[in-house]
């Protein structure tokens, strides 16, 4: 009776594991442009692409600026298509050596990620 406890468990959690995603918005900047401090936002969107091959695809969406509604409306736009799945994660990366986004930016990406079902999560820095 345990064995098929802990089965039914394990097999719940595979199911969620499948249909939620962990990705990320990263700070950064471009190395060859003056100045270097000049921060810039990548959002890692997972993309789950259906059909015979499937798997799932990385798309870099690349942003000069921190817009918490435009990067919301960029993932409730990958999860209306299907290529996000609801329930998954971002975390966001600052960067370590920059300023980051400020709290109201953040809040308005929470704001606009909780209306879809996505967790917002700020990643600590070294």
């Amino acid at each position: 009776m345990k064995s098929l406890i802990i089965f039914l468990c394990c097999a719940a959690l595979g199911i969620v594991a499948v249909h939620a995603d962990e990705f990320h918005l990263v700070e950064t900047t471009v190395q060859d442009e003056t100045p270097a401090n000049t921060p810039i936002y990548v959002l890692l969107v997972p993309n789950h692409i259906s059909g015979p091959a499937g798997g799932v695809v990385i798309s870099p969406v690349v942003m000069r600026k921190f817009d918490g509604q435009k990067i919301g409306q960029i993932i409730s736009d990958a999860v209306a298509r299907g290529l996000l799945p609801k329930g998954s994660v971002l975390h966001i990366d600052p960067s370590p050596v920059m300023n980051g986004p400020t709290e109201v930016e953040i809040k308005a990406l929470r704001d606009a990620c909780e209306k879809i079902g996505v967790t917002v999560i700020i990643s600590a820095t070294a």
